[in-house]
């Protein structure tokens, strides 16, 4: 735990982030508002419903706060910001909750609806993804509900459908799955504190001819398989009038959609040892490394890791990489307007765009902030293993060819992962993509996973990162085309599951368990 604070820090001062986000379950739980819309349906199963999920929060520690104490005195009509508001049935249009909100991202929403998710029977995943965008769009909420006699359905932005059993009995599935949900709220990048260098991406003058193949040649492994889905556009949805379609096409940043999985390639760069604290020489030595997790000594970006039970100081160079281009389509890619440069300077994030492709067309994906500290991650993975092994594979590959980085709706299951590859995140609270939590428990885990992989002395390769509730990442030598092909064989095989997760409390938990066992099997 102590090492998972630490590179809490430091994921947080790398990515310039507020450090006052809640990383664990008690501190979501506490850090929590809600209050409760006056209902506009009242049947018996939906009243008792809330009631029980009312009593649940609060025992949790969930600040429930009455409606009219969550009324906003200096703006009348609008509930105070920062406040969960939950709100029962079906409601009309001018009564919703999305009316009594002072901002766009200020208040999420909970939507409790009587009946099953509607969802076509056997449904893929597209039309499950596009079902469920349809629902938030119609009723401008963020998390819908969905209330059965013996079961209730938790539906995400991330198009997942999550099944939970007795919701007579349902304080662990709400503090393990719902509560998460609430306190990380889905909110886009902000394109103002990104750098655009616009047209300066030119891929056959840059020398990125070799990798450009290597996305064409995986977008068409992913279209075969169906794992790496197309876009939402938001003109297909229905509204319930043109303002509520504005404030989906605002809240979404003006972007003509939603699409969900990525491709990125981490570029070249120059790997330099670690270095123990304790060995540390010259300006290095002089720094106060118990202030704060990075420094910039001559010049140079330096962080602190706790590693085996030792502290390290690893050189952070700049970071780049091409990355699909958020809302693509990432199974029909245009080479020149698809492919984006990405990278992190410093702690400035920059963006690069094609040329003749405006910064408006490349709005920042909800996954910068993983991809980025994915990106990061391998950086000090590359320094640490190369402070024990000059040549190992991982940092060489890093350093001559750059890694591949994958991220797709579904999750593996019990199959055995590529070799030297480690699997880990199952565990961790199943936040959204774009939040400061998904950052940080992609760079946390994997450094962890590492941890227990140097003990083994087994040869490290690349790791496969499952986000609970939101699919999965996979990093590391393989290449994109690769990586889409192992996909592929292992989404054929027994055992793999995609972004429809209907699995009630104990199965959530018992997969968890698997995955754990599955973390020390990879290992050995």
């Amino acid at each position: 735990m102590q090492n998972g604070i630490a590179h809490s820090r430091l994921v947080f001062d790398l990515l310039n982030l507020s450090d006052r986000v809640p990383l664990t379950l008690s501190e979501m739980a506490h850090s929590l508002n809600v209050t409760f819309y006056p209902p506009h349906q009242e049947s018996e199963r939906l009243s008792r419903f809330a009631d029980r999920l009312r009593d649940t929060l609060d025992a949790l520690g969930v600040n429930v706060i009455p409606y009219d104490e969550a009324l906003d005195p200096s703006n009348p009509g609008k509930v105070r910001p920062g406040i969960v508001i939950v709100e029962q049935g079906e409601g009309k249009t001018e009564d919703l909750a999305i009316n009594r909100v002072p901002g766009l991202y200020q208040n999420p929403l909970v939507s409790l609806r009587e009946g099953s998710v509607p969802i076509p029977e056997n449904a893929d995943l597209q039309t499950t993804l596009d079902t469920i965008v349809g629902v938030l769009a119609w009723n401008l909420t963020h998390v819908p509900i969905f209330v059965g006699e013996k079961s209730w359905d938790v539906c995400t932005m991330n198009g997942a459908v999550i099944r939970f059993g007795d919701w007579e009995n349902m304080q662990s599935d709400v503090l393990h799955s719902l509560i998460p949900k609430l306190t990380a709220q889905v909110v886009p990048p902000k394109a103002s504190e990104i750098l655009y260098r616009e047209g300066n991406l030119d891929i056959v003058r840059d020398g990125y001819a070799g990798y450009v193949d290597d996305f064409l040649e995986a977008s068409k492994v992913w279209k075969r398989n169906g794992f790496m889905l197309a876009h939402t556009s938001i003109d297909a949805l229905r509204y319930r009038n043109p303002f509520y379609r504005r404030i989906v096409a605002a809240y979404l940043d003006h972007r003509t959609g939603m699409s969900y999985g990525f491709m990125a390639y981490q570029l070249p760069v120059a790997v330099e040892p670690a270095v123990p604290l304790s060995r540390l020489n010259g300006a290095m030595k002089g720094v106060d490394w118990d202030e704060k997790a990075i420094h910039n000594v001559g010049g140079r970006l330096l962080a602190r890791v706790e590693f085996l039970g030792e502290t390290w100081i690893v050189p952070i160079p700049d970071v780049w990489l091409l990355s699909t281009r958020s809302g693509c389509n990432k199974t029909r890619i245009d080479p020149h307007r698809d492919i984006v440069r990405m990278g992190l300077v410093g702690q400035q994030i920059v963006f690069e765009t094609p040329v003749n492709v405006t910064a408006s067309e490349c709005r920042p994906s909800y996954d910068t902030l993983a991809i980025l500290a994915h990106a990061l991650g391998n950086v000090i993975v590359a320094g640490l293993l190369s402070a024990f092994d000059p040549d190992a594979e991982f940092s060489t590959t890093l350093q001559n060819h750059g890694l591949s980085v994958s991220h797709w709706h579904g999750y593996l299951g019990d199959q055995r992962i590529p070799e030297g590859y480690l699997l880990h995140g199952s565990l961790n609270p199943p936040v959204s993509c774009s939040t400061p939590q998904s950052a940080v428990f992609a760079l946390s885990s994997k450094l962890q996973a590492l941890e227990g992989n140097i003990e083994r002395r087994k040869e490290y390769r690349g790791d496969v990162h499952v986000e609970p509730h939101h699919g999965t990442n996979m990093t590391g030598c393989l290449t994109l085309t690769q990586t889409a092909a192992w996909v592929d064989r292992m989404g054929q095989a027994p055992g793999y599951t995609n972004g429809k997760e209907k699995a009630n409390g104990s199965v959530k938990r018992e997969t968890a368990a698997r995955n754990a066992l599955a973390e020390t099997i990879s290992a050995e």
